[in-house]
């Protein structure tokens, strides 16, 4: 009896004991856990925010644009004979005349008579895609595709879109553009990109034919790289974020339960979620969380609700399925009228009906975004494609202003880029274009490109015109 009372002493000092040690641990830890929570001073400027050592800019060389009318795109009315001050890749200051200006300028912009807006950004590109009359000629490649992209990447920048979001490449081929344009090596936009779709078993991007031609691929497709069951496609993310894709790309069709698990994954990861889908898959889609839908295909009738209710951007890629451009070939090789001798895609493509849908979308608040879907192969319709996407949003019922916004503010929020990127003002980075008349009035004004600023790094000077 009294070793037994003499256990349960024992006992009870030793809870004691661990009680006051646990104490003093969290009184430890809890500053050390408050500090954790907050924010990173400096991190890196793509989606997956790593933290990185503070950078000092302050030997950066200065650059002024001065006496141009700024559209700063906050959603205010526009500055005219505006200052814009930059050092490094960041912008200093923004406002009308007046707005002070560093005396060892390095250099000076006169802008007057021109538009200063935030770069351009294109939601939906493909840097690595091979199609076209002339694809059976060449083998491809991760190399060849590197070519194509890179001279792409300067066909992109050069028209001022200085951002642009990959959902779907070869290999690591946009990874490997999104560094070479951060090291300096190319002039290309900035890049986030997606790694490689992720399908299901025959799935869309898993087919043994293709989308755009109807023909049978080499070798019926190769063996399946489809994912399946739930816990496939969390480890597909896995993968990607390990790549270290910025966002992650699914595709449907898809069970209700892999879609889900693969948007829940990468959330929980940190990293946003596109989808390429259609039919009942998108309202699960959107049901579970995505946070973009990229093209009107076959919406349902509750669609355009569901993403208001759950905040799903929109990303229409009109101009992808419309045979109006040069030649009569749209801009992602997809023959009008629908997706011949596809089976994950037995549906008809109606232009008309698209733009009601992105009409619809508009009207209930649906955030919309710029994009083109434009393989590699198209070359010589870029920028063309991306000024008549501006063009198709404008005929779905979007306002030039609108518009506008979608393709730089909006943008860069569809992005998770829009504390950086999208609008000019101080801190954020200094991506800019100025043109020649006011793309308000029409937006056929930003093809006339007189300066492109990039990272800071101006792309396109026009002081000899």
């Amino acid at each position: 009896m009294r070793e037994s009372r003499q256990g349960g002493a024992v006992r009870k000092r030793l809870l004691r004991g661990a009680a006051i040690s646990a104490a003093l641990l969290i009184g430890v830890l809890t500053p050390h856990l408050a500090h954790a929570q907050r924010a990173i001073p400096e991190t890196t400027d793509d989606v997956r925010r790593l933290p990185i050592p503070p950078i000092d800019r302050s030997h950066e060389p200065v650059i002024v644009l001065s006496g141009g009318t700024l559209l700063d795109g906050r959603g205010g009315a526009p500055i005219p004979n505006a200052v814009v001050v930059l050092q490094g890749d960041r912008i200093l200051a923004a406002g009308p005349a007046g707005t002070p200006v560093p005396a060892n300028a390095a250099r000076t912009i006169d802008a007057r008579g021109l538009w200063i807006l935030p770069g351009l950004i294109d939601l939906h590109i493909h840097f690595t895609q091979q199609r076209g009359a002339d694809m059976g000629r060449y083998s491809d490649s991760p190399a060849a595709a590197a070519i194509r992209g890179t001279v792409l990447a300067e066909q992109m920048v050069t028209a001022g879109i200085t951002a642009a979001r990959d959902v779907g490449t070869m290999d690591d081929v946009a990874l490997r553009i999104k560094e070479a344009v951060d090291r300096g090596m190319i002039r290309g936009p900035r890049v986030m990109w997606s790694g490689k779709l992720l399908a299901s078993t025959g799935g869309h991007g898993d087919e043994v034919t293709s989308t755009a031609t109807g023909r049978e691929k080499p070798n019926l497709g190769g063996d399946p790289h489809g994912v399946d069951g739930p816990w496939e496609w969390r480890k597909a993310v896995r993968e990607q974020v390990r790549r270290l894709a910025d966002w992650i790309k699914i595709s449907a069709p898809a069970a209700r339960e892999e879609l889900a698990a693969a948007i829940d994954e990468a959330h929980s990861l940190g990293v946003p979620v596109a989808i390429d889908s259609y039919g009942k898959y998108t309202d699960w889609a959107i049901e579970a969380g995505v946070d973009t839908l990229e093209h009107p295909l076959l919406l349902s009738d509750q669609a355009v609700a569901l993403m208001k209710k759950h905040g799903t951007a929109f990303v229409p890629t009109i101009g992808a399925f419309d045979n109006l451009l040069e030649g009569g070939y749209p801009t992602a090789g997809i023959p009008s009228g629908g997706f011949y001798y596809t089976h994950s895609r037995r549906f008809v493509i109606n232009q008309q009906d698209h733009l009601k849908r992105v009409n619809e979308a508009w009207r209930a608040g649906v955030p919309i975004g710029v994009g083109t879907d434009i393989p590699f192969e198209n070359e010589w319709r870029y920028p063309d494609a991306y000024f008549r996407e501006l063009d198709y949003l404008h005929q779905a019922g979007m306002t030039n202003a609108d518009v506008l916004a979608s393709a730089t503010s909006m943008g860069a929020r569809i992005m998770r880029m829009g504390d950086k990127l999208g609008t000019i003002e101080p801190g954020k980075i200094a991506d800019i274009l100025i043109v020649g008349a006011n793309p308000l009035d029409s937006l056929k004004n930003l093809r006339d490109v007189r300066y492109v600023i990039a990272d800071g790094k101006l792309v396109v000077d026009g002081s000899g015109r």
